[in-house]
């Protein structure tokens, strides 16, 4: 091997190791985002959750309001 190929050898070695940094450093990141997406995912769950407990106890209501409303109709016609 003469000096010429050994030189092009180290440059290809230096040239995968920016590579290889480079991709460590978009895994690096690319784990923060998903990291993050699944909290956002987890905080949306329980929006959600709530949300539709809210939901319930409001159709709840309505139900009940709607048959006191029928009472006091049908109350008011005898």
């Amino acid at each position: 091997m003469d000096p010429m190929q050994l030189a092009q050898m180290k440059r290809t070695v230096e040239w995968h190791a920016e590579e290889a940094r480079h991709h460590e450093r978009d895994l690096q990141t690319a784990e923060l985002a998903l990291e993050n997406a699944k909290k956002n995912v987890e905080e949306l769950r329980k929006k959600a959750t709530e949300s539709k407990r809210k939901l319930e106890v409001y159709k709840g209501d309505v139900v009940r309001a709607e048959a006191e409303v029928r009472k006091k109709i049908a109350d008011a016609r005898h």
